[in-house]
């Protein structure tokens, strides 16, 4: 019970202290009106009105447990608060703990220890229609007593406690009637849900930063990371797009799809030898991964696309930038990054990036209309590229002494080849879907077959 007591002392000596400290709102805890709401252990009640509420300080929350919220009344010399704790890992010393019963009965025995009194039986009690288990308890001179109480239950391997002090225990056990309004919640799905809805960037990295603070354990830490690393790189914010990116891996090494958006990132930053190697591995993953079976299959190869031509992206790009810093004959250098940029270009045939990277990778091999084909692609596509391919246009038009009045209508003709790609792309995902639901179909008419009774065996007569 040492420990128990310690939140009680702390509690008891603190509370005097926090009179002046209203608690703001934090990532832990909201409270409006008199409703509070603990957003990392999830919960929330209605404390008494009027009642002044105080955060403890880190020292305390780590002397306390998880978190700990004291509630002061202004007219009354009560206090109420609440805390959390882990439950205890089984051991040959430690039984195995499920009730909040059992959490009070480990300590039970400590109790008299110290200078309060156990008061009747450790009793299961209802609160909001979930089962708490109550301890009461005094201090031992009579003069000035203090009687406390505490309940407490569990919820997802953790201790939820709530505990009252005053000079009366009529009027703890009015105040404990406020925890009748209790309602709990998965408090980590929420907060991860909320990460995973959220379309906006900025919004995403505010609510991804809060969701790590409050469960830095959780087993959806690394999803976490992995949208935190994409919302990075919408908001171009390199080192924490590596940082979020890297930690997926470490969490969840066979993740496939963050490493071709790593190895993009490195590229672009002239980390070559990284880019390759992320891009690499990325790859070597995207071919080994299967579908998962509630995933539609038109939004499976959509990701999968996505992620084989970022990787050869990449792996073009890095190869590009090789050869700039290559002094002697290159050809090798760039033939690779050609290879690499039009495997992105086929996965993704609106790949603008990748046309005009390969666009450079053909006017350094002095093939110029290759380049002008592959300039004139990106800038039909109208993106990021658009403006810089139709400069280059220009540049190789008038080196060539070619009149650049036809440049509009030759990218009007590499619009319509890019088009062309892009509906045979949507004919093998449509092939692909009529594939998959014929195969649902077939599945679906073995299971309404009617059994055929099995045929009696015939007993065989003895002779």
């Amino acid at each position: 019970m040492r420990y128990l007591l310690s939140v009680f002392l702390v509690i008891t000596v603190a509370s005097v202290l926090w009179l002046s400290a209203a608690v703001p709102q934090t990532e832990e805890s909201q409270i409006e009106g008199n409703l509070y709401t603990n957003i990392r252990l999830g919960f929330s009640f209605l404390f008494p009105s009027g009642w002044n509420v105080q955060q403890a300080d880190d020292q305390n929350i780590n002397t306390l447990g998880d978190s700990t919220v004291v509630f002061k009344a202004s007219y009354l010399d009560l206090t109420l608060f609440a805390f959390s704790a882990n439950l205890p890992s089984p051991s040959a010393t430690t039984p195995v703990v499920e009730t909040g019963g059992e959490w009070l009965g480990i300590h039970e025995e400590e109790m008299g220890e110290q200078n309060f009194e156990v008061r009747g039986n450790i009793r299961p009690v209802l609160y909001g229609n979930f089962e708490f288990y109550r301890l009461n308890f005094r201090s031992r001179q009579r003069r000035d007593r203090i009687y406390q109480t505490l309940v407490v239950t569990t919820i997802n391997r953790k201790i939820i406690g709530f505990g009252v002090r005053g000079k009366s225990q009529d009027d703890i056990d009015e105040v404990l009637e406020s925890i009748e309004s209790i309602q709990f919640f998965d408090a980590e799905f929420e907060a991860y849900d909320a990460v995973i809805q959220s379309t906006q960037p900025e919004e995403v990295t505010q609510l991804g930063k809060i969701f790590l603070d409050l469960f830095p354990e959780s087993d959806l830490a690394t999803f976490i990371h992995k949208r935190l690393a994409i919302s990075y790189q919408q908001l171009n914010d390199y080192e924490n797009l590596v940082f979020h990116g890297e930690k997926t891996i470490e969490l969840r090494p066979e993740d496939p799809d963050i490493r071709p958006t790593l190895a993009m990132a490195f590229a672009e930053h002239g980390e070559n030898n990284k880019a390759i190697d992320y891009a690499v591995e990325g790859l070597r993953l995207l071919e080994m991964v299967e579908k998962p079976t509630d995933t539609p299959i038109r939004r499976w190869v959509v990701l999968k696309d996505r992620g084989v031509a970022d990787a050869n992206y990449a792996q073009g790009l890095a190869y590009l930038k090789k050869s700039l810093g290559m002094v002697g004959d290159s050809t090798v250098i760039l033939n690779r990054s050609i290879e690499h940029l039009e495997k992105a270009i086929e996965a993704d045939p609106r790949f603008d990036a990748a046309y005009f990277r390969l666009g450079y990778s053909h006017t350094r091999l002095n093939n110029a209309e290759k380049a002008i084909e592959s300039y004139a692609q990106a800038a039909a596509l109208d993106g990021i590229a658009a403006q810089l391919a139709l400069e280059q246009l220009q540049t190789l038009y008038d080196f060539l002494k070619k009149d650049p009045a036809g440049i509009p209508q030759f990218t009007q003709e590499q619009l319509a080849y890019i088009d062309g790609k892009t509906a045979e792309k949507e004919a093998q995902i449509q092939l692909l879907e009529e594939e998959e639901r014929m195969k649902l179909q077939q599945q679906l008419n073995l299971q309404l077959q009617p059994r055929q009774p099995q045929p009696q065996q015939q007993q065989q007569q003895g002779y």
